[in-house]
């Protein structure tokens, strides 16, 4: 005997119908949202602040102003229209010179270029929050670094090699790739755990013409001197515990080029109030 059909069996032909449709059906539109405007704590003077900096200290207070040192963003809050007079000058580099952008609540109101001193003037519509940005950094240097690759130790006990490379040294230290580099005759230091054998690759980037010089000692012992290239040399050393200093012997550093913006006043000169 045949079973009944059940209520989903006959949907069945449908089914496709349904996915068409249910596919097809357009997303219903979201409402417009007003965007949260910024709380403003006005004074007269404004008063400034830091509002974003790419790299710590790229922009600090300097006289009656403001020094841009690298990529970095002055803001205020203003509660009435007015007048923004910026004197400013900046160090040209790279073929141009640095640009402040002033924006209204993220509103464009005037772009400028500095070299010599000069005072600007710029009408501000309304309240809100003022921003003042420098966004065209530029800098340039020569130096002369020596880059130590895959350092590891075998020891007969142990296999343990603390490495230490101070800021001083201008270098850095990367355990998970084993590299480490050196820029200043400050020297980094290699600690084994035991009497072993040490391995690694010099390889150097020249500065002025002339290639790092590495000097490797141990105990007031001089281990090894290294004349790099810039071509990858194998190095391996037998080591004792205690110690172990790589220095760079004759470093050289030469700053070619540095774009930075001096404002040297602001001054804000408010809309006086309409009389009733």
């Amino acid at each position: 005997m045949k079973r009944p059909l059940s209520p989903f069996w006959l949907l069945t032909p449908l089914l496709p119908l349904l996915a068409v449709a249910a596919v097809t059906q357009l997303p219903l539109a979201a409402p417009d949202l007003p965007l949260p405007q910024p709380v403003l704590n006005c004074t007269q003077p404004p008063t400034y602040r830091v509002g974003y900096e790419l790299e710590a200290g790229g922009l600090r207070p300097e006289g009656e102003g403001f020094k841009f040192w690298g990529e970095s963003l002055l803001e205020t809050d203003l509660c009435r229209a007015g007048i923004l007079l910026v004197t400013a000058e900046g160090q040209v580099a790279g073929g141009a010179p640095p640009r402040l952008d002033i924006a209204l609540n993220s509103r464009s109101l005037a772009s400028f270029t500095f070299g010599a001193p000069r005072t600007v003037r710029v009408p501000i519509p309304g309240p809100g929050r003022l921003t003042l940005g420098y966004f065209n950094d530029y800098y340039r240097s020569e130096a002369r670094v020596a880059s130590l690759e895959n350092l590891r130790f075998r020891g007969r006990a142990c296999r343990d090699l603390a490495v230490t490379v101070p800021p001083e040294t201008g270098g850095t230290w990367n355990p998970s790739t084993r590299t480490a580099s050196l820029v200043t005759d400050v020297p980094m230091t290699l600690r084994p755990c035991a009497a072993g054998e040490l391995t690694l690759r010099v390889v150097g980037r020249s500065g002025n013409g002339v290639f790092p010089i590495l000097e490797l000692e141990q105990g007031g012992r001089r281990l090894a001197r290294v004349q790099t290239s810039g071509v990858r040399q194998p190095l391996r050393l037998d080591v004792a515990p205690g110690p172990l200093t790589i220095r760079l012997t004759n470093p050289y550093f030469k700053e070619l080029a540095d774009r930075n913006l001096m404002v040297r006043q602001l001054e804000f000169r408010p809309t006086p109030p309409t009389s009733p």
